[in-house]
């Protein structure tokens, strides 16, 4: 999968497709892992951007895949703390599926849109992709997933999160159930055929066994209560007064 989150690339894409950046722009993605949104961004609009992911593999994939935009590209490994990036630099600064970068759970949604507000330019846009409760979850599914109520809010919470701190939410768009179950099955069937190809290995073995539980788990509870969506906030523009 080029993006590890359940939002199909046609939809992303559809989301690129209505941004209003220009070959001017400076783009910001914090968790680019291999490189495919900023792809999409350059690909579209010719601009510069920003990556970071400590993730050294990811990197250089993405350096592979994003070799031909040579000076328009530039990528850093390290965790975004790591790199001191000026107030108001971006016009577009992005993090999806990647909120974890950001702080610890329960703060790091909050964290990552104060963070990514301050070194957006006012009139620019800030990109989240996160995850977030359908419904209150069952103490059985945290249990039997490892999760932590605290990890998520609700959609609506999510979008409040932004408005609490001045940002207006312009776009949003949830995962489907489909697109779920095809990010979800996809993993599964990536550790049965590690394990076809690995019998003996004990690494292999017990990765299957992580995903055999989780699967479980999202069958019978998450897939009815975990959602995913895109957030676009908007970073108002600074108003002059007449």
């Amino acid at each position: 999968m080029e993006f590890n989150n359940p939002m199909s690339p046609r939809r992303i894409e559809r989301l690129v497709d209505e941004l209003w950046l220009s070959a001017r722009s400076h783009v910001l993605e914090v968790g680019c892992g291999r490189g495919e949104l900023i792809r999409i961004i350059l690909s579209k609009f010719g601009c510069k951007a920003v990556g970071i992911d400590p993730d050294g593999e990811a990197l250089h994939t993405a350096a592979e895949k994003l070799r031909e935009y040579g000076d328009d590209m530039t990528l850093h490994q390290c965790r975004f703390d790591e790199v001191d990036f000026s107030d108001n630099q971006f016009d577009a600064t992005l993090s999806v599926g990647a909120t974890h970068a950001f702080g610890a759970v329960g703060e790091a949604l909050d964290s990552a849109l104060g963070s990514l507000s301050r070194i957006t330019k006012p009139g620019g846009v800030i990109l989240i992709g996160d995850g977030y409760w359908r419904t209150d979850p069952e103490p059985s599914y945290l249990e039997a997933a490892g999760l932590q109520k605290e990890e998520l809010r609700s959609h609506t919470e999510n979008i409040e999160s932004g408005e609490k701190i001045g940002l207006e939410c312009i776009y949003n768009a949830r995962a489907s159930s489909e697109e779920w179950d095809h990010f979800e099955g996809a993993f599964w069937m990536a550790a049965e055929r590690e394990l076809v190809l690995h019998p003996n290995d004990p690494e292999t073995t017990r990765t299957a066994q992580k995903r055999r539980t989780w699967k479980r788990a999202y069958l019978e509870w998450g897939r009815a209560t975990m959602g995913f969506a895109l957030y676009l906030f908007l970073k108002p523009p600074t108003r002059m007064d007449s």
